[in-house]
């Protein structure tokens, strides 16, 4: 087993050349983005591996145990990573924590949840090591820790406008957790403000949330969105043509809103899919589906697959995907994956927001309430559906593929360092 001074030496180690000739970026961040299971891990690991082709990039990261896989998957990327070793959460240390956010009026929920003593030390040591020409911070909560470094140039890569995704989520929570998200998103709010404020650069997921920061104060705010392996998915023919409809609900079902997403979908929209075209199926896919989700499956027609090792596989499979989400954030991965893969998509006007696609044109957009009006058009017009697909992957290709993402982001970066 690798020791925590190994790791140390390995993280440490560089050739000198390579020091004097590219530009210092620290990255900061609560996790090693891997495995590529969630959204924010597949945007983490692709912006950075992009930012390691062109900077010497050092990314601290909270971690458990010294031989935790990321460390060497995002080495093997050319992505360094200097872990900083924290103890396992428990319920004592963070009440204690939410108490004293409450004290400071700073938010805990997405915030000082991650302020963790070892990030603090490691960050310490390695300002003290070798001073970088920018410091980034992946996601808002690092902000906590600005502190620290206050005379250095910051770099912001904010997944989400956080005080909005906190707003959505209280108003999905009964009364008494209601009010304390919407205090959390106030005050998530009030550090958006203060990032808006200190930072020099602020990358954001799509142009809505480029125009929050932006009216917020942000000197420089860079679109830098969401973006998808196109060549992951090529593979797959453009638009579905299978006898019995089945549709695809696909995200991470520990999530709350996509875990309501997905129970909105098994029991108000498959009934009504269900009665004109009686053998449809949905199939239900992500990772650690709660009970609730999982009982989804008692239900007629109703599949729940729950930590699978390849979506491919459902995506090859389904007819259409369906995103049926009324809350949540950012961009979804997981239209840009099914762009890229030629898969029909019937989204809500939130599902798909921050994506330059039209209704209409790559995709069916429909409300709630007509949610399953617009997927029993998409499943009756199977032509239409591929040539929407077909618009969708070149959308895809042209705009989102991680390749274009990647040299944004340098761009915003190497700007700054410049």
């Amino acid at each position: 087993m690798t020791s925590v001074s190994d790791i140390h030496k390995l993280s440490t180690s560089e050739s000198s050349a390579n020091q004097t000739a590219r530009p210092e970026v620290l990255v900061i961040t609560s996790e090693i983005p891997w495995p590529l299971n969630t959204g924010g891990h597949i945007r983490s690991f692709h912006v950075l591996k992009a930012l390691s082709e062109q900077f010497n990039v050092r990314v601290i990261a909270g971690v458990e145990f010294a031989d935790d896989p990321g460390i060497q998957a995002l080495g093997r990327h050319g992505i360094r990573v200097v872990p900083a070793f924290q103890t396992p959460r428990n319920k004592v240390n963070e009440l204690g924590k939410v108490a004293w956010s409450a004290v400071r009026e700073e938010p805990y929920v997405m915030f000082h949840r991650h302020n963790r003593p070892a990030m603090r030390q490691e960050i310490r040591r390695q300002l003290a090591e070798r001073t970088p020409d920018v410091v980034y911070l992946d996601h808002l909560d690092p902000l906590a820790f600005r502190n620290l470094f206050p005379k250095s140039r910051v770099v912001a890569d904010l997944h989400n406008v956080y005080s909005t995704l906190a707003k959505r989520v209280a108003t999905e929570r009964r009364f008494p957790v209601n009010l304390y998200l919407h205090n959390e998103a106030r005050l998530l709010g009030y550090m958006e403000q203060q990032l808006a404020a200190t930072a020099s650069v602020i990358m954001t997921v799509s142009g809505q949330e480029q125009d929050y920061f932006r009216k917020l104060g942000g000197r420089n705010v860079s679109l830098v969105p969401n973006g998808v392996d196109c060549a992951a998915f090529s593979k797959y023919p453009v638009g579905r043509n299978h006898e019995r409809p089945t549709l695809l609900y696909l995200g991470a079902l520990s999530w709350q809103p996509n875990a309501k997403a997905a129970e909105f979908m098994a029991r108000e929209v498959m009934p009504q899919v269900l009665k004109e075209h009686p053998d449809s199926r949905l199939l239900i896919v992500g990772r650690n589906p709660g009970p609730e989700v999982a009982a989804l499956s008692c239900l007629p027609n109703i599949e729940v697959h729950a930590n699978v090792p390849d979506v491919g596989v459902y995506f090859e499979q389904s007819s259409l995907l369906a995103v049926p989400l009324d809350s949540g954030g950012g961009t979804r991965l997981k239209i840009l994956e099914a762009f890229a893969a030629g898969l029909p998509v019937v989204s809500t006007p939130v599902g798909c927001e921050g994506i330059d696609c039209r209704h209409g044109e790559h995709l069916w957009v429909a409300e709630r309430d007509q949610f399953a009006a617009g997927l029993l058009e998409a499943i009756e017009a199977p032509q239409l559906a591929a040539e929407f697909a077909e618009r969708g992957r070149a959308l895809a290709e042209a705009t989102y593929d991680w390749s274009v993402i990647g040299r944004l982001a340098c761009a915003a970066v190497g700007e700054l360092v410049r």
